[in-house]
């Protein structure tokens, strides 16, 4: 019995040991670093400086097997009958399709001009850990101006000294203020998960990639955080929808070697045609305030989402914010209704009569002169309506600063706008600001009967694409050409400006 008793003590300590043995090991294998599923992307870039953002992954691809919503017809009339639907119980977000894990670990960027990022400048090592979604962005300065840039990252685990370094990306650096060159950009809107018409992302970006572009302005609507499933009641599944987007194959291609600008809108923000006080309807428990900062955290941004971006002689943005500074949509329009805030507003107004470019090109997220009465006052909540210069929700001050641009001789200025799910070129009759619409990214996320007014509008299609703009021509006789394209990359309408004054 001792001996039985002494073989069984024997047997259960030699157990703990190998179980401590083996715990040990574990302990002290190198942590395998963290992988990148959805690139690289640079944003802000300036003559001299640059953003770019990464997130750390668990794997070195997006989950492609994982569970799947219903397919659904995307408008406003299935809210109801999709709010309801969660993630199924026993499910979590990671084993969502689309859906890609995050890992904690170290970075650090590895830039220079050449492709094989010989003799590279090589940042510090950042940490990115869960409470900023395991994100970090690099904010580049002392670069060259008009000068094309390579890039990798490089991960490394929080414990042990393997790395790995990820894929090549590129951008280009913004000419000097006083260089005159070429220059050409792409902008898109809209663009929603359910409507996709390829497996791995738009035909769009696909047309995108297949033309060399200087940068990309996504102006709006990125994801829809109210509209497709799952619905943003978390934080969590807010930025789900940021990295299934961008984590798509056909996304990547474009930004791996695009820059590009990004905007928000009320579905990238919160919830349809929204305002900061908004109550919540279809995210609640979330709220603007809870979920408007998950932008800024996605995407490569600065230290303001109102900002300019000056391309050489010819060539400056004017990047506007329409959701955080604005009055309630219901309040009457007057004065003191504004959709864009006075501070803003003011900077606005100043920074246009600064700029001495060949031409100014305002990007907003909402349209100035649309028109769209169909989605004008009176404000129905929660349905919407009301939420733009050009819908006559803000009459007062779109007719202000028209004037404003009218009065003061700013010639050679025009505006972009996205949110308008059908493409457009419109003049505004009393001032003859022009306007272009991006358009939605996709034919099944357009809306076939826009209203028309043959006053306004040089042309109006009711499908989806993309706008392309080009600087052209020389120094001495610079023209600024616009082409809105199908999703095929078509164009539907062509025409350009040359400069006045």
């Amino acid at each position: 019995m001792k001996r039985d008793l002494a073989r069984r003590d024997l047997l259960a300590a030699s157990a703990s040991l190998l179980t401590a043995l083996a715990r040990t090991a574990r302990a002290e294998q190198p942590e395998e670093p963290a992988f990148n599923a959805a690139g690289e992307r640079s944003g802000e870039v300036q003559p001299e400086s640059a953003i770019v953002h990464t997130r750390l992954t668990l794997h070195p691809e997006r989950n492609n097997r994982g569970w799947s919503f219903p397919v659904h017809p995307h408008n406003l009339n299935t809210v109801r009958e999709l709010a309801n639907i969660r993630i199924p119980a026993g499910l979590n977000i990671t084993d969502l399709e689309g859906s890609c894990a995050g890992k904690a670990g170290k970075v650090r960027l590895h830039y220079a001009t050449n492709p094989n990022l010989d003799r590279a400048k090589v940042t510090e090592w950042f940490d990115a850990t869960a409470a900023n979604d395991f994100v970090h962005q690099f904010k580049l300065s002392g670069l060259s101006p008009s000068t094309r840039y390579h890039f990798a990252v490089e991960t490394k685990a929080q414990r042990g000294e393997r790395t790995r370094r990820g894929a090549i990306a590129t951008f280009r650096t913004a000419p000097a203020p006083g260089e005159w060159r070429p220059v050409k950009f792409h902008a898109v809107s809209c663009q929603d998960y359910a409507c996709r018409d390829l497996l791995d992302g738009y035909k769009t970006y696909r047309s995108m990639a297949a033309e060399e572009a200087d940068f990309v302005c996504s102006i709006g609507d990125n994801v829809y955080y109210d509209l497709d499933l799952p619905f943003a009641i978390n934080k969590p599944i807010a930025r789900f929808h940021w990295h299934r987007m961008y984590s798509q194959p056909k996304v990547m291609d474009v930004f791996r070697k695009t820059p590009g600008y990004w905007l928000k809108d009320d579905h990238d923000s919160h919830e349809d045609d929204n305002w900061v006080s908004r109550p919540s309807q279809r995210v609640k428990p979330m709220t603007y305030s809870d979920l408007a900062p998950v932008f800024v955290e996605q995407v490569p941004m600065g230290p303001s989402t109102y900002r300019r971006a000056r391309w050489g002689k010819a060539l400056e943005l004017f990047f506007v914010e329409n959701r955080d500074f604005r009055s309630p949509n219901p309040e009457p329009d007057g004065p003191s209704h504004t959709l864009w805030g006075q501070r803003q507003k003011e900077w606005l107004k100043k920074a246009l009569l600064e700029s001495d470019a060949d031409f100014r090109v305002l990007i907003a997220p909402n349209c100035m002169v649309g028109p769209d009465p169909r989605h004008g006052p009176p404000f129905k909540f929660p349905g919407g309506g009301a939420d733009s210069h050009g819908d006559g929700g803000y009459a007062f001050e779109a007719r202000e600063f028209k004037e404003f641009i009218r009065s003061n001789r700013i010639r050679n200025f025009i505006t972009i706008n996205g949110d308008r799910h059908w493409q457009y070129h419109s003049v505004d009759i009393e001032t003859g600001m022009r306007e272009f619409c991006t358009g939605a990214v996709t034919d099944a996320h357009s809306v076939p009967d826009p209203f028309k007014d043959e006053r306004y509008h040089r042309f109006i299609r009711p499908e989806g694409g993309y706008l392309s703009v080009a600087v052209e021509g020389t120094r001495q006789a610079p023209r600024l050409r616009f082409r809105l394209h199908s999703v095929v990359g078509e164009v539907k309408y062509e025409t350009s400006f040359g400069k006045e004054g």
